[in-house]
């Protein structure tokens, strides 16, 4: 049987990071303690993470694959034998390929197993750089970006289902907005119109037009991102506004709403479930790459579900957790970007919080219609307290 395919859409770029005690102050000069030069890119990111989780870790790489891969001059050519090693598949693993539409970078992806054959280097252009600063002990990171060639894509190139994956038809699209809005909007429409299914990672987050939100399967959003997209206040959200955020997307066709949190997890919701799955408590040495890890585990899992005929959004939700908590313990976005059997080595956490709309009482105000009101009606912290009393009356540990 043909293997599902999952397209990756997004750029590739050369890390340049900075690991220090702090992060400077502005007009401040301090010295770094490493210098690490590697591959990144959210779009190169994503695809690694898509394919590790779907597939075992070679066991020739067992060793050379933790080691982190200084940028080095190499031949720009595809790998025949890494490309003939992804396409034969374990009987045990996933049937899922992935495919990288970006530029330049060839190499290193598909030495990870990626199809690079959609990868394009333009002429006269470079591949975007980014400088990260990651502090020594929290492993907090900031980083700033060049668009480089994926500035040269225009809306012309995504106006049919196969330009989606580079000249076949694609199961799933994964993207993330380092790319123009004009460029992505017309990605989401043309996959709505045609039935793909559609993941959209909102970094860095560009509010889209609201029509656009029915054609997305998934959104995959972080805190200050879910404020950018739904006109919040990045001040305001916090647990007492996840809700109402979700509610927004949903609310205009999303069909799959998370929300990231970094140290406190993820919360998810639909129109029939939400709740809120811990992150794992983990020594954190950089979290740069931890989102699109992420996002690469969370699509992944989608394809493999829906394969099976059935989906569970909080399952997804916590094995993306887990490939989020392994990546974030290694400096650089790809180095500690886990396998399948990484990840499925993790024991899943014995608590877990699951809130379920009420489906019973049809004239009643649904628990996420009943927790929207409360904040909604009622203005300052009494409407907060009301709010969170109400959302801690009905979260409960599962059984599951």
């Amino acid at each position: 049987m043909a293997p599902l395919t999952i397209s990756i859409i997004g750029g590739l770029d050369a890390d340049l990071i900075m690991v220090a005690d702090r992060i400077p102050n502005p007009g401040e000069s301090i010295l770094a303690n490493k210098h690490i030069e590697a591959l990144g890119g959210k779009g190169a990111n994503s695809a690694v993470a898509t394919h590790r989780a779907c597939h075992k870790r070679p066991v020739q790489d067992e060793e050379e694959a933790d080691t982190q891969r200084l940028m080095e001059p190499k031949n720009i050519e595809k790998s025949s034998t890494a490309l003939e090693k992804a396409a034969t598949n374990d009987e045990s693993e996933d049937n899922i390929q992935v495919k990288m539409i970006g530029a330049q970078l060839i190499t290193e992806l598909n030495e990870n197993g990626i199809d690079a054959t959609g990868v394009v280097t333009v002429p006269n252009t470079r591949s975007s750089v980014c400088f990260v600063t990651v502090e020594n002990g929290t492993g907090e990171n900031r980083c700033i970006f060049t668009k480089g060639a994926t500035a040269t894509w225009k809306k012309e190139d995504f106006m049919k289902p196969e330009d989606l994956g580079n000249g076949m038809r694609p199961d799933l699209v994964v993207a993330q907005m380092d790319i123009d809005k004009d460029v992505i909007e017309t990605m989401i429409e043309t996959a709505g119109k045609a039935g793909i299914d559609f993941c959209l990672k909102a970094a860095s987050a560009t509010p889209i037009k609201e029509h656009l939100y029915r054609y997305l399967t998934h959104l995959i959003v972080n805190e200050s991102e879910a404020a950018i997209m739904s006109g919040q206040n990045e001040e305001e959200v916090d647990r007492s506004t996840w809700w109402i955020i979700a509610q927004y997307f949903l609310k205009h066709g999303v069909k799959n709403v998370v929300i990231t949190l970094g140290a406190n997890g993820a919360f998810f919701a639909t129109m029939t479930q939400s709740g809120r799955c811990p992150a794992y408590d983990v020594k954190v040495v950089d979290t740069t790459g931890a989102g699109d890890t992420f996002t690469g585990a969370y699509a992944s899992d989608y394809l493999r579900q829906k394969a099976q005929g059935k989906w569970d959004i909080m399952a997804a939700v916590i094995r993306s957790n887990k490939a989020a908590a392994k990546t974030i313990q290694r400096v650089g976005a790809q180095t500690g970007i886990p396998w399948a059997d990484e990840i499925d080595k993790i024991p899943r956490r014995v608590k877990f919080f699951e809130t379920q709309r009420s489906r019973s009482a049809p004239s009643q105000p649904s628990i996420f219609e009943w927790c929207y009101s409360s904040v909604r009606n009622e203005k300052g912290t009494p409407g907060r307290e009301k709010f969170a009393s109400v959302e801690n009356s009905l979260m409960m540990p599962s059984k599951r």
